[in-house]
């Protein structure tokens, strides 16, 4: 990784009147981003002023406690139907969406469809809007250093992009998770802007190393390699690991993600109906389009099954999650998901010592290591097969299993600690202000 180690090392330097402006989708409200909270509490130790800038719509009650130290700022860069209309004329006017459309043909060897059109020029529009919103809604004059922060790499870091031109003093940079790196996740295999978004900000973090491989493989025609790091995020529990006895009760089995068809969760309904000589019960976390015909799934297959007992438990707030791993003795996660990331979902289980079986996508390879922190599975593999390997682990001995869970305890501390990630992740933003 170039650039940052893992000594980076913040100078002593006054805060006093260093500004960092965060826009994320809907942090503090909603439930879309839990992971953040715990990050901001490492950023308010370096940065006088923060002010966090929502842009997505604001249904939710808020889910989050931030201080007064903390600013909210609630965006609304939803693009109207004339405004769409009106932006087609961009296709013949607007330099910079002609440029993106050589993009898509020369660097990205794709052909134009109306779906990839309809996106460039809604996300040009809603990345001028969320741009003119926080210079008109955010106090940025007397500021003597300026950070701006986009916590995805979508229209937020498109629009910080633009302010970066204007303000070319501040330090730009963003994230980079799943959904806004991977092509073949999206709906048109397409995702805007990207030349112009790596490179008009002074650093994209990728939160998994086969993220920023992705990058830079995908992405090498039209990106500046100097400014992509890794920066993993990080998680918070408790530090002992309880002793783990299994004997002579129901083997425990959680799951957590959005109820929708990337996630595949009806796979796991499928793979417990394959499951006849141990007794389980399956715990799932979240809600999501799919709940209903879970649900019925679930009567299907499992509803005549004795040794088989499951739980919807809904979205509820994360720390409500962290509260019930560490009130239950639970055996195993599972994550069945077609693509992914790296799951914080799963930081979250190791941090509690919970081996983990999931899908070999993304970047999961990097926090489930076969034999050690749990087992990873082939992206197609079969209900049968989940079946065989949850069985294996319940029957594993005392002593192999108590060695899986404090090996996935021990990686989640090496890797995944908050402790260790956050202050890392801070001493790098600040690293980039003084280049």
């Amino acid at each position: 990784m170039k650039g940052f180690g893992n000594n980076a090392v913040i100078r002593e330097v006054s805060f006093e009147n260093r500004h960092l402006i965060i826009v994320c989708s809907n942090f503090p409200y909603g439930f879309g981003e839990p992971f953040l909270e715990v990050e901001l509490t490492y950023l308010k130790q370096h940065f006088q002023k923060i002010t966090i800038c929502t842009t997505g719509k604001i249904k939710d009650l808020k889910q989050f406690e931030v201080t007064e130290t903390v600013t909210l700022v609630e965006l609304s860069p939803s693009i109207s139907f004339v405004e769409k209309i009106a932006s087609v004329l961009r296709l013949f006017f607007d330099s910079e969406v002609r440029d993106e459309l050589q993009v898509i043909a020369k660097d990205f060897h794709g052909t134009l469809s109306f779906g990839k059109i309809k996106t460039l020029l809604v996300s040009r529009l809603r990345g001028l809007k969320i741009k003119s919103q926080i210079l008109a809604r955010v106090e940025i004059a007397n500021t003597d250093q300026l950070f701006l922060y986009s916590y995805w790499t979508d229209d937020a870091a498109l629009a910080i992009s633009y302010l970066k031109k204007e303000i070319s003093t501040a330090t730009a940079f963003c994230r980079l998770h799943g959904w806004d790196l991977y092509f073949e996740r999206s709906r048109y295999h397409y995702l805007p802007f990207r030349k112009t978004i790596f490179n008009g900000l002074d650093a994209i973090f990728a939160i998994s190393e086969n993220g920023r491989n992705y990058l830079l493989s995908h992405f090498s025609s039209i990106i500046n390699v100097g400014r992509i790091y890794q920066s993993r995020l990080g998680i918070r529990t408790v530090d002992r690991l309880a002793p783990h006895e299994r004997n002579f009760r129901r083997f425990k089995l959680i799951s957590c993600s959005n109820l929708i068809p990337i996630k595949r969760v009806n796979l796991i309904v499928e793979a417990l109906s394959h499951v006849e000589a141990l007794e389980i019960d399956w715990t799932h976390f979240g809600n999501g389009i799919e709940l209903e015909s879970l649900t019925q799934l679930c009567e299907k297959k499992l509803g005549s099954k004795e040794n088989i007992q499951f739980q919807f438990m809904g979205r509820v707030p994360n720390w409500k999650v962290l509260e019930y791993y560490s009130d239950h003795r639970i055996d195993l996660f599972i994550s069945l998901s077609r693509y992914d990331g790296i799951p914080v979902s799963i930081m979250e289980a190791m941090s509690f010592g919970i081996p983990a079986i999931a899908t070999d996508v993304g970047g999961v390879s990097e926090i489930v290591i076969n034999g050690k922190t749990g087992f990873l599975l082939d992206q197609e593999v079969s209900p049968k097969d989940v079946a065989e390997v949850i069985t294996d682990i319940a029957q594993m001995n005392t002593d192999d299993y108590n060695k899986l869970r404090l090996e996935a305890k021990n990686f989640w501390g090496t890797f995944y600690s908050a402790d260790i990630n956050y202050p890392e992740f801070c001493a790098q933003i600040l690293s980039l202000s003084e280049r």
